[in-house]
């Protein structure tokens, strides 16, 4: 039986001596201060598009922070049980190589294509020294936390968008953004002689761990984990055009989920035979690419859940606006104001112009067929919803299809008609 009970009373035990360390504590701000500043970021784009943002930079960051935890503890589980020790994963590689491949394509940051490409060399050439499944162990554990949070947390606070698709057609949808800060606690394993074991060490079962070390310790001497406390970062990025924000959502962590899962196998079968790293290092950056793909494949093309063919379709609703005290939330259509038929997204300026004081909606929801009339006793314009575009409206953003390597074969193309021209 793995010893679930006194692995939490000794983690339990642990946090308050980490919460001690000045160097937790400052890593800790400074995670928090990048989650801090990427909501900024997020609530200045949603100012330029809306006059105003959405949300509250500082409250958005305090509720990730409370996913981060619960993610925290789950990726600390998995990490316990796996038995992946950060001294094998080569973490300062993994950094480098990371900051390195974010100069060719931004979401080559992540730990997937870092670990991929290292453990690669490393088992072509021996280079750099690292243990190939706790580094596909650790990518893992971090896409598996990731794509949980994805699921409960993705959706929420969507912001609603024009996007312009290659084609020039321009379309409604939603960019779903989150940042999570995400402390947990690792294991770092270590070769120590038999003379200074103490009393207190938990015994753990024969078959853990999971994901041990390269090699076996040197003679007389045991192999033993230590905790050690570890905050990391996770971030998503999604567009939901032809899928409601949590249908989307909802699809995008399937697959992440499944793509760790399976490399977590991988990652397992490989600390018993080599062959099953190949697998695991191609897994990584391959898989991951193949997640992203199947996220973009439909929204580049198909038909965007909320269209302006619809009429007056409601995309988003301003806070503090007369459409969110009435209640407005997207999905609706606006057949009537104040009696007068609303067939398309002008009829509603051009019923309110210049302004009117008492005003009634006729509403119905596209996805849940609600109808409803409310009522708003003050003066409107503004009314404060966000309607799907026209097909003619400017974008406030460009869809342009970068699934896949089809982006690295252009560019490769490009340099070797630049070279050949120069001959």
């Amino acid at each position: 039986m793995f010893p679930w009970r006194e692995l939490a009373e000794l983690v339990v035990q642990s946090v308050p001596a980490f919460l001690q360390r000045g160097e937790v504590l400052i890593i800790a701000g400074v995670v928090l201060l990048l989650v801090l500043v990427q909501y900024q970021r997020l609530a200045a784009t949603e100012q330029r598009m809306f006059g105003q943002p959405l949300r509250e930079p500082f409250t958005s960051t305090l509720v990730a922070l409370g996913y981060g935890l619960a993610g925290g503890v789950l990726g600390t589980a998995l990490f316990l049980f796996l038995g992946i020790s950060l001294v094998d994963v080569g973490v300062l590689y993994l950094w480098l190589t990371a900051i390195l491949l974010m100069a060719v394509h931004p979401r080559f940051v992540c730990f997937a294509y870092a670990g991929g490409l290292l453990s690669l060399t490393h088992l072509l050439f021996g280079w750099p020294e690292l243990n190939v499944p706790a580094v596909m162990g650790l990518v893992a554990v971090l896409h598996l936390v990731e794509a949980l949070l994805i699921w409960v947390h993705g959706p929420k606070g969507a912001t609603p968008v024009y996007i312009r698709r290659a084609d020039g057609r321009v379309v409604g949808g939603f960019t779903l953004q989150k940042f999570w800060p995400l402390p947990f606690i690792a294991l770092i394993g270590l070769a120590v002689g038999q003379e200074v074991m103490g009393d207190g060490l938990l015994a753990m079962p024969d078959w853990w761990p999971l994901i041990g070390p390269p090699a076996d310790p040197p003679p007389g001497q045991l192999y033993v984990y230590i905790l050690f406390p570890v905050v990391a970062a996770l971030g998503y990025g999604d567009l939901a055009v032809t899928r409601r924000p949590h249908e989307k959502a909802r699809r995008t962590a399937g697959h992440l989920l499944l793509y760790s899962l399976v490399l977590m196998g991988l990652a397992v079968a490989g600390s018993r035979a080599t062959a099953w790293q190949f697998l695991a290092a191609l897994m990584s950056p391959l898989g991951h690419e193949l997640v992203i793909y199947l996220g973009r494949r439909s929204e580049e093309h198909g038909e965007p859940v909320l269209d302006a063919s619809m009429g007056a379709v409601v995309l988003g609703v301003v806070p503090g606006s007369p459409a969110a005290s009435m209640g407005l939330r997207p999905g609706d259509v606006i057949r009537r104001i104040n009696g007068f038929a609303v067939e398309r997204k002008e009829d509603v300026a051009e019923i309110l112009s210049p302004w009117a004081v008492g005003v009634t909606l006729e509403v119905e929801n596209v996805w849940d067929g609600d109808r409803r009339t409310v009522q708003f006793p003050g003066k409107v314009p503004p009314l404060g919803v966000i309607l799907a575009p026209a097909g003619s409206d400017p974008g406030f953003m460009e869809f342009r299809g970068s699934a896949g390597y089809g982006w690295l074969v252009r560019r490769i193309g490009r340099l070797a008609a630049r070279l050949s021209g120069r001959r």
